[in-house]
């Protein structure tokens, strides 16, 4: 994995797991309801792997005769 590709995880969880905290203050109007965070907690995990499953695809793999060119 590239940091390039690092980043935009990290980016990306900061931003999922913000909102997901950030929508039960918003919405409880400053109060903490642990039920409604569980709940967007789990959707932001499942939103995060959805995404790395998707970046993950696009990265290059290496193929067998590359791999020998490179190691030998």
């Amino acid at each position: 994995m590239t940091a390039r590709a690092r980043n935009r995880r990290i980016v990306a969880a900061i931003l999922l797991y913000g909102f997901a905290v950030g929508s039960v203050l918003f919405w409880r109007e400053g109060e903490f309801d642990w039920v409604m965070l569980g709940i967007n907690l789990g959707l932001a995990t499942l939103g995060l792997a959805l995404l790395h499953l998707k970046w993950r695809a696009r990265e290059p793999r290496i193929s067998a005769d590359k791999a020998k060119d490179i190691f030998s």
